[in-house]
């Protein structure tokens, strides 16, 4: 994640942020630009971008950003979309009269946006379920019945679905521990699922790909189910450090290979944020680890990547040492876990198009029109498990002084308490 600053005084911003803490101008992030910009109200539910390379450019906000306050993305004013590209994404919300849930549709919202951030930045496509029916990527975050049901995270054909549970930070720490994970997030989940959405996209019918993959990761065509209750009944296997990135990666190729991805995009995200805020090693002794490369992540080989990543994680376990807290970085990297690093960049190296150039915000009545989205609505209260409600909003006119359109749902049916998946 690179830094950002408001446009109207230059004050250091993050990407989470709405509101400048220093002159209170209205944020918004504008993907369009992949960049946070300050506005100013141009009057009818319009927000004129202060960013130069907005070149005054008006937007609205998305609804869950003007009405729920979970979001901060923003829209082009003449688009007929209600919602933003990243909350087009989701198809289901948590029961919002619920305490806590929109708590955790805030957060879950939060590290789906980094996520889309890490992935537009490598330059792979993420198409909406609106736009791409067959291949489009999808995500529903429900939560356990009354009744004793539970929500599996998992994968599932481009359909991604997370137990709101894990944003509990109690809750997920305390699964964490009881599976002896050593690393366990919110983020971490959205990477390793959607490593499960990119093999099916990139790797699981290419020929350039498959055979490689096999050789590194295994066959993926051995049965997933047996493999499951095998790794839950014997465990993992001795010495796995040895291979594997972590003891749930040898379950299953699959597993393997969404957990290398998660870990590959760890990396790269961290190393894009030491980057933009200009973290150097320089030791007085030069037999320590010394860091001074800045090379965008997104233009850096693999080599390139990993000599700037041992150094790093060295220094930030001692930094999270110094605070009291666990190491910030609990990995060790064996040699073949490095060459299935090294596949994961070469996948998205080929499946990245960085030559073209990023669409530049355009300025009212300029743009092409684009797909109305649908959002999921909050649901009412009920001791019956989650209801998964499908809504479609009419387009979204600003009009002064009314209040913001509130999506009508159409049809709803009761949401699967454990989807039944191949995939965690």
């Amino acid at each position: 994640m690179k830094t950002f600053h408001c446009n109207h005084c230059s004050h250091l911003v993050f990407y989470e942020n709405v509101r400048c803490e220093r002159c209170e101008s209205l944020l918004g992030y504008v993907p369009e630009l992949a960049e946070i910009s300050a506005f100013e109200d141009a009057g009818e539910g319009r927000w004129r971008s202060l960013h130069p390379g907005a070149e005054g450019a008006l937007f609205r906000q998305c609804h869950n950003y003007a009405v729920e306050n979970v979001c901060n993305w923003m829209i082009p004013a003449d688009s007929p979309d209600v919602l933003c590209r990243a909350c087009q994404l989701t198809l289901t919300i948590p029961n919002l009269s619920a305490p806590d849930n929109r708590l955790y549709w805030y957060r879950l919202e939060m590290a789906k946006r980094r996520l889309l951030y890490t992935l537009a930045e490598l330059g792979l496509d993420v198409k909406s379920r609106q736009a791409d029916p067959e291949h489009g990527l999808a995500f529903e975050f429900l939560e356990d019945g009354g009744d004793g049901s539970r929500v599996m995270t998992g994968h599932d054909n481009g359909l991604i679905t997370l137990n709101i549970a894990e944003a509990d930070d109690a809750y997920r720490e305390k699964v964490r521990t009881a599976m002896g994970e050593p690393y366990r997030t919110l983020l971490g989940h959205f990477r390793h699922e959607t490593g499960h959405y990119y093999f099916s996209q990139l790797v699981e019918n290419n020929p350039r790909w498959l055979e490689p993959f096999r050789k590194l990761f295994g066959d993926e065509s051995v049965d997933y189910g047996e493999a499951l209750k095998a790794y839950y009944r014997d465990g993992a296997p001795a010495e796995w450090q040895a291979s594997y990135i972590s003891a749930y990666a040898t379950m299953h190729p699959w597993e393997d290979w969404a957990e290398t991805w998660a870990h590959y995009m760890l990396i790269v995200d961290v190393l894009d944020t030491s980057t933009s805020y200009g973290v150097a090693l320089l030791p007085d002794d030069p037999s320590e680890p010394t860091l001074t490369d800045r090379t965008p992540v997104e233009d850096a080989s693999f080599e390139n990547l990993m000599k700037r990543w041992f150094p790093l994680t060295y220094a930030l376990n001692s930094l999270n040492r110094s605070l009291g807290m666990p190491d910030g970085y609990p990995f060790t990297l064996a040699a073949p876990v490095v060459e299935k690093l090294r596949f994961v960049h070469r996948v998205i190296e080929g499946a990245g198009d960085k030559s073209q150039p990023r669409e530049a915000a355009t300025p009212p009545g300029q743009g092409a029109a684009q797909t109305g989205a649908q959002p999921a609505a909050p649901i009412e209260a009920s001791p019956a498990p989650l209801q998964s409600v499908d809504v479609t909003p009419a387009p979204q006119q600003p009009v002064a002084s009314e209040p913001p359109l509130q999506p009508a749902p159409v049809a709803a049916q009761a949401a699967p308490a454990k989807r039944a998946t191949r995939r965690r």
